[in-house]
């Protein structure tokens, strides 16, 4: 049982780089976790940054890239197999987890279920606030606006909105043409549905949660929430963005990770959340 959960972690994950399993043993282990509808392409930039520093890994989530196949989607799931792969590969090396949107709610997930194996997490845009009113509207919707996603105009449109770089544009239409109905539903119902675990505040990791400054309200007051859930968490605003950080800000977003991670003051352009 134990071969087949390191098996099955081993291959949720896109393994970035190795050049020298022996040097590279000692180094700290950096995992990026995308966003819903994307996959492991959006942390490119960051990865080649980080590369020389961290061992660096982008999984693609269930359903997503490499995955787009897999027929059912489950956000505990993905959860399960990052912490299964963590037990399995890290060997007590220190663990930074970056997460983005889904990815920033299955950080959350994770700090939530072993409050142990995360040594710094940097929460982006984390919806932890239920909206049931619309995680009931999804499924009658979704039949009317699923063909959409296949319409090269209309994943122009979301790829202009989302300040995506032109370099990956090909990336992201492969990504929202090969995504199923089924994952897509599911996706959505559990993002709406996603509420901020009561083990939460007893992760033991030092944590930066951010939030744009454009962002629904709902986005902000989660961003607040999760910061005063933990007595290590600090949370900060990114001014003038909406939810494409990761993509419309890279420099900041970059420099604030090494800043968090090095434990030095965060750049001024973000405002601490109050």
């Amino acid at each position: 049982m134990k071969k087949q959960s390191a098996q099955k972690a081993a291959a949720f994950f896109l393994y970035i780089r190795m050049v020298d399993k022996l040097s590279t043993m000692d180094k700290p282990i950096m995992i990026f976790l995308h966003g819903g509808g994307v996959s492991s392409w959006m942390w490119q930039e960051q990865v080649e940054i980080f590369k020389n520093t961290y061992d660096c890994f982008a999984p693609d989530l269930i359903g997503h890239g490499t995955r787009s196949k897999e027929k059912s989607f489950s956000m505990s799931e993905c959860a399960r197999e990052i912490i299964s792969w963590i037990k399995e590969q890290a060997h007590d090396r220190k663990v930074i987890l970056i997460g983005f949107s889904l990815g920033a709610q299955i950080a959350v997930d994770v700090l939530s279920r072993e409050p142990d194996i995360i040594d710094i997490a940097i929460i982006n845009s984390a919806l932890v606030l239920p909206l049931p009113w619309l995680y009931f509207m999804v499924r009658p919707l979704l039949p009317l606006t699923y063909p959409l996603l296949k319409k090269d105009w209309f994943i122009q449109l979301q790829a202009e909105k989302m300040e995506l770089p032109r370099h990956v544009l090909h990336h992201y239409a492969a990504e929202s043409k090969h995504l199923q109905k089924n994952i897509l539903l599911t996706m959505f119902q559990e993002n709406l549905h996603y509420k901020l675990p009561d083990t939460f505040g007893q992760a033991k990791a030092r944590i930066l949660v951010t939030v744009g400054e454009k962002e629904k309200g709902i986005m902000q007051r989660s961003a607040k929430k999760i910061t005063d859930a933990h007595p290590q968490a600090v949370g900060f605003t990114v001014p003038n963005i909406g939810h494409t950080f990761t993509f419309e800000k890279k420099e900041l977003f970059t420099e604030m990770i090494k800043s968090f991670i090095e434990a030095r003051a965060l750049p001024v352009e973000l405002k601490e959340i109050r």
